[in-house]
Parts: structure tokens; C-alpha cells; sequence
């Protein structure tokens, strides 16, 4: 215990870095794909409320805990527990790095094979140097809707966001074709900068733990 009171930080270097490692393996494994649900978020829940607690009975071993200790605890669970209740009709995609327009032709060709009637509307955000756009698409007798978050680059960070969609299997259908649809990446390309820090943080972690 002595030995982690007093590395502390070194050691909170190493486990960011192993954590950054992790995250890009996982990144090119999802082929830069990912999926957030409500049971995604509820498990980022629990991870948050038990390293919460953890670091608080830690800190506060010596002490008596009160009720403003325990409403402290408390913030970093609850935020995202009601953010979680707001969002429980959401699902979402988000993609590393794709071409927008090849996004656009895998949904519309999903819907299509689904025989979903929609309706699409186009809003462009001319406040950012390089524009931000929004894709609506509005099925048609239903309140079903998605929503894409894109940028007029050539490869641009998406969102996808499917709001009051019952058809889960549909959403499964898209990933799965982004992921097959997309051109061979590599690992170190594509995680260039998670690479970086994690390996800065490694080494400055690594070195004070040898006393340099």
C-alpha cells in the first residue's frame, strides 16, 4: 500500500497508457466502427460508479464518511444515469475516419433492401470553416428517424443516430456492411495519435517508477 501511496501518478501514467493501447486494439479490430445502446452506457455506468467508489474509500479510508462524501460519490454515477434515461430510445454509430458519401450509399441501400420509405433532408452548418453537415432521414408512417453528424472532408468522424428505431438487426446490418465495406486500414495509421500518447505516458510513467 505504501508502495502505491507513493507512485501514485507513475502508475496512473501506466494504466492510461495501457488503456490507450487497449482502446486503438479495439478500434482496429471494430475496423473503426462502434455501437453505442442503452446497455452500452449502462455498463459505462457501473465502470464509473466502482472506480468512483473505489478512489473514495481509498481517500477517505481514515475518515468518517457524511452525506456530502457519499452525494460526491454519487455525481459521476448519477449525470450519466439520467443521461442514459434521456437517451434510452437512441442508438448510435459512431465511425473513425470514413468517406462520408460511402456512409450515406450503405445506409440508403440498407433501407431500400428493407423497403423502409423515407424521406431525406440535407442541413448544412456554415459556421465552421469546414462545414458540418446533418442527414435527417424521416421514415415515412412512423416517428422512426437518423440522424448523420458528418464534415465536407474526405474522410470525416461520423454520427449516426437512430432515434425510437425498433429494428435492432437493421442496425447490426449496417455496421456490419460498413465494417466489410471499408478499405484494408493500418493499425499504427489509424491510431496514430492514441499510439502517441500512450507512449508517452508509458514512458514518463516507466521512467519515474525507476527513479530517473
Amino acid at each position: 500500500m505504501d508502495y502505491i501511496d507513493q507512485n501514485i501518478f507513475p502508475l496512473f501514467l501506466l494504466m492510461i497508457g495501457a488503456l490507450l493501447i487497449m482502446d486503438a486494439i479495439t478500434n482496429f479490430q471494430q475496423k473503426g466502427v462502434s455501437t453505442i445502446s442503452t446497455g452500452n452506457r449502462f455498463q459505462g455506468i457501473l465502470m464509473t460508479g466502482v472506480i468512483t467508489l473505489g478512489l473514495l474509500v481509498y481517500t477517505t479510508s481514515n475518515e468518517n464518511w457524511d452525506i456530502n462524501s457519499l452525494f460526491l460519490a454519487l455525481i459521476p454515477v448519477l449525470v450519466p444515469f439520467f443521461m442514459m434515461i434521456i437517451q434510452r430510445k437512441k442508438d448510435e454509430i459512431h465511425i473513425k475516419k470514413y468517406v462520408p458519401q460511402d456512409v450515406m450509399d450503405i445506409l440508403e441501400k440498407n433501407l431500400d433492401d428493407k423497403r423502409y420509405s423515407y424521406k431525406k433532408d440535407v442541413i448544412a452548418n456554415e459556421d465552421y470553416m469546414s462545414s458540418n453537415y446533418i442527414n435527417m432521414y424521416y421514415l415515412e408512417a412512423s416517428n422512426q428517424t437518423i440522424k448523420i453528424k458528418w464534415k465536407d472532408l474526405e474522410t470525416s468522424g461520423l454520427e449516426v443516430e437512430f432515434q425510437n428505431f425498433a429494428d435492432k438487426d437493421f442496425i447490426k446490418e449496417v455496421v456490419g456492411d460498413l465494417r466489410e465495406e471499408r478499405p484494408p486500414i493500418s493499425f499504427f495509421k489509424f491510431n496514430k495519435i492514441s499510439l502517441i500518447i500512450a507512449a508517452i505516458a508509458i514512458y514518463i510513467g516507466s521512467m519515474q517508477l525507476l527513479g530517473f
